[in-house]
Formats: C-alpha cells, sequence, structure tokens
C-alpha cells in the first residue's frame, strides 16, 4: 500500500507542469491569433503591405518574441514566431471582404498604437478587436444617404460648378446613396455595384440630356461616382510597387484597374442604349458662369457630406478640412506650374506628409483617414477623369487614349504619394525627432519662460 503510494506521488507532482505548459501553449496562440486579426483589420483600412508587417513587428517586440516574421498580402496574413523554447509557432489566415469604416479605422490604429507601447494582454487585445468590428453606425441611414448627396455635390462644384450639373449630381448622388446602402450586405453585390451604378447614372444623364435636361453628362458622371474610381487603391498599388512590395502592388494594381473596367462597362452600355451623339456629352460654359470661389465651398460640403455617410469621428472633421483644402490649394499651383495631369501629383506631393505630421506630430487621426478624403478630392479634379467619362462618346479610339490617361493620372497621385513620404522621412522626420512632439515642445518653452 505504502508502495503504491509512493508511486503515485511523482505522477501527482508532473501534473501541474503538464498544466502549465498547457496554459501557456493556450497563450502562444491566443498571443498569434491577436496578430493575424490586428494585421487584418490594418489591411482593411487601406494600408500598405508593407506598413502592416512594420506594426506587427513593433508589436512583438513589446511581447519579447525570440524571433518574429510576418508577411502581409491584400488579403492574407502569414506569421510565425518562435518563443522562450524556441518552438516554432507558424499560423496564416485568410479574409476577405471586410471593410471598415473611418470610425473603426480610427479604432483600429488607436489598438495597434497601444500594442506598440505596451504589451497588452491577447485576450483584451481580441476583445477591442471584436469590439471595433461590432461598433454600430455613428449616424442613421438617412443622414449617411444625405451625406453621399453633399459629398457629390462637393464634387461637382470642384469640376464643373453651374447650376444645371450641381443639381443633376445632387439627384444622382442620392440615387448612388440608396443604392450603396442597401448593398452594405457585401458579397458578389458589392463587386458588381459600380458597374450597376454606372449603368443606372450613366443611363440617366444621357436620357436627361437627350431631352435637354442636364447640361454636360460628363460631369455629372464623375461627381456621381466619384466613390467608385479607385484611386486610394492606384495610389497605395503605386506606393508598394515603388519600394519592392511586387506582388500586394501587382494585386492592387489589378484590383483598381478591373474597378475601372467594371465603370466604363456600364456607361458603355447605357451609351449603346441611348445613342448621344459626342458634342451633346460636353456643353462648354464661360468663364463667366463660374464662380471662383464654388470649389472652395464645394470642398466644404464635401468634407461635411464624408462625415456623415463615411461615418468620421467629429474630431477629424477639422483635420479632414484641413487637408482638404490643402489639396485643393495643391492641385490649383500644380495646374498652374505643370498642367492638369500634373497637378495631382503636386497636390500629392503636399497632402502626404501633412496627413503624417498631423498623425505623429498633432495626435491627430491616422493618416489614411484625413489622405483618403483628399485623394477623393484630386483623382475627380484631374483632368484625365473627364477622359474617362469620354468612352461614352462614340469615338473609341479617343476614350482608350483618355483611359490611359485616367491611369497616368491616378498613377502620377500615387508617385507624388511616394515622394511625399520621401519627404516627410528625409527633411521633416529627424527635425521632430530632436524637436519631440508638441507637448515636449511646449513645456521646453514654459521652462524658458520661467
Amino acid at each position: 500500500m505504502s508502495e503504491a503510494t509512493a508511486q503515485d506521488i511523482p505522477a501527482a507532482a508532473a501534473a501541474p507542469s503538464v498544466s502549465e505548459a498547457d496554459i501557456a501553449q493556450q497563450e502562444r496562440r491566443r498571443l498569434l491569433r491577436f496578430l493575424l486579426r490586428l494585421g487584418h483589420l490594418l489591411l482593411a483600412t487601406g494600408a500598405a503591405a508593407g506598413m502592416v508587417e512594420t506594426t506587427l513587428r513593433r508589436v512583438a517586440q513589446n511581447y519579447q518574441i525570440k524571433q518574429f516574421n510576418t508577411l502581409a498580402l491584400p488579403t492574407v496574413v502569414f506569421v510565425n514566431f518562435a518563443d522562450e523554447d524556441a518552438s516554432l509557432q507558424i499560423e496564416f489566415t485568410a479574409e476577405q471582404g471586410l471593410v471598415l469604416r473611418f470610425d473603426q479605422v480610427e479604432a483600429t490604429y488607436e489598438l495597434a498604437r497601444d500594442a506598440e507601447h505596451q504589451a497588452i494582454d491577447p485576450t483584451e487585445g481580441l476583445r477591442r478587436i471584436n469590439a471595433i468590428l461590432a461598433m454600430p453606425p455613428p449616424h442613421r441611414s438617412r443622414w449617411s444617404i444625405l451625406g453621399h448627396v453633399l459629398a457629390t455635390v462637393g464634387i461637382a462644384l470642384v469640376i464643373r460648378p453651374t447650376a444645371d450639373v450641381v443639381g443633376a449630381a445632387a439627384s444622382f448622388g442620392l440615387v448612388v446613396g440608396v443604392l450603396r446602402l442597401l448593398s452594405r450586405r457585401g458579397g458578389i453585390v458589392n463587386t458588381l455595384l459600380p458597374m450597376f451604378c454606372a449603368f443606372v447614372v450613366a443611363l440617366l444623364a444621357l436620357l436627361g440630356a437627350r431631352h435637354g435636361i442636364a447640361g454636360s453628362p460628363i460631369y455629372v458622371l464623375v461627381a456621381s461616382l466619384y466613390t467608385f474610381l479607385p484611386g486610394g487603391t492606384l495610389a497605395v498599388a503605386t506606393v508598394e510597387l515603388a519600394y519592392g512590395d511586387i506582388v500586394s502592388g501587382s494585386t492592387r494594381f489589378i484590383s483598381g484597374l478591373l474597378q475601372l473596367v467594371f465603370l466604363m462597362l456600364g456607361m458603355l452600355t447605357a451609351a449603346s442604349i441611348v445613342g448621344l451623339p459626342p458634342e451633346r456629352l460636353l456643353v462648354p460654359v464661360s468663364d463667366a458662369a463660374t464662380r471662383s470661389w464654388a470649389p472652395w465651398l464645394g470642398v466644404l460640403l464635401f468634407a461635411v457630406g464624408h462625415w456623415l455617410h463615411y461615418a468620421t469621428t467629429r474630431r477629424a472633421l477639422p483635420w479632414i478640412l484641413a487637408l482638404l483644402f490643402v489639396a485643393m490649394a495643391g492641385q490649383q499651383l500644380g495646374n498652374a506650374l505643370f498642367g492638369g495631369y500634373m497637378s495631382g501629383f503636386f497636390a500629392a506631393v503636399l497632402i502626404t506628409p501633412a496627413s503624417y505630421i498631423v498623425q505623429y506630430r498633432f495626435a491627430g487621426p491616422p493618416s489614411m483617414v484625413t489622405f483618403i478624403p483628399a485623394l477623393w478630392i484630386l483623382v475627380p479634379g484631374s483632368l484625365g477623369l473627364i477622359g474617362l467619362a469620354e468612352l461614352v462618346g462614340n469615338d473609341r479610339l479617343a476614350g482608350v487614349e483618355n483611359f490611359v490617361t485616367t491611369l497616368f493620372s491616378i498613377v502620377a497621385i500615387g508617385l507624388g504619394t511616394v515622394v511625399g513620404t520621401a519627404l516627410y522621412n528625409m527633411l521633416f522626420e529627424p527635425v521632430f525627432e530632436r524637436a519631440g512632439t508638441m507637448g515636449d515642445i511646449m513645456l521646453r518653452y514654459l521652462k524658458l519662460r520661467r
């Protein structure tokens, strides 16, 4: 009896060690799951793959992981690391169709910033991720539709501030806003939505022009369909290709190009049904009929509409408005210096470091929150997008040339983003590192006053 008891004692003593190993293994799995889901949220914000990988590496340093590596693609995140016991953990996950509102984008970057500064508990991190995904829209549906109408009117005031274009753009902006609201469930509906909206808007605009209701269908099309123009996707793709992320960059570029093709197919189908002569697509307007203050009013309306439709937080609205004014001023200056096709490039060079300065030095919203709306102002304002709408005309050769020009204009904005990022890293970042944050500067100033 005593011998059996003596044999049972080591087994009982070994039991806690097995339990502790299981607990440690579960902690590692939770940490791995947290890193993977955080990477997916960052990808859903529209950030470049290289930025996502850099953020995950910084987060991993707080957990004292011995060896860590990650690979981010537009829809897939790979993570592997070796813990203290040198056991290798490898896992990947894929999630498609995740679209975040701008308030969720801000919450995602706030979580990433907290995880970079301190090792938060993986369970708490997963809870915050679930809370971000479950955030209810801050505005009701009718306010979201109104926001889309205001944003569409703002774009119309920027590209052609005349009463007929603005009125038609407001009507079609209402139609597109309702269609976007009805397609929020995702799936194949979101994939075909750009083509369907382009068909509906082009059909109504061309029929109105035939009966003398709308003056210039081209400008109405551009203003109403601005949300489907893949300027952000192609700009990020250009940045990734410039920094050597060939797989991610080419994937995004093809995706953006396909969305442009969808828009073109929708407009071509409507044009084939209506059959409007090319001279009716663009009605010339004298300079006396336009107002110099109209584009600036359009920027203000666009900012308010963006806040309502894309659920931007209130604290981000002033920063977005400031970046929009910088973008508009830069585009007009670039147009005066280099011409319309390079105006977007010059403006992107200005707004890219400005968005980084707002995020890192003024504790403002993430750069993606302020940069993307400014990009949506730049893309319709470029002359190349007028060429995209000209595909509905009868001159197909000119339409193809204008389609290429459209791609060139958007890629030029992406190159401006690359140059702006390089300027920030070379000129602004070293100065800010020596000066510190705005809070540090104010403290030093107060000490000198004493």
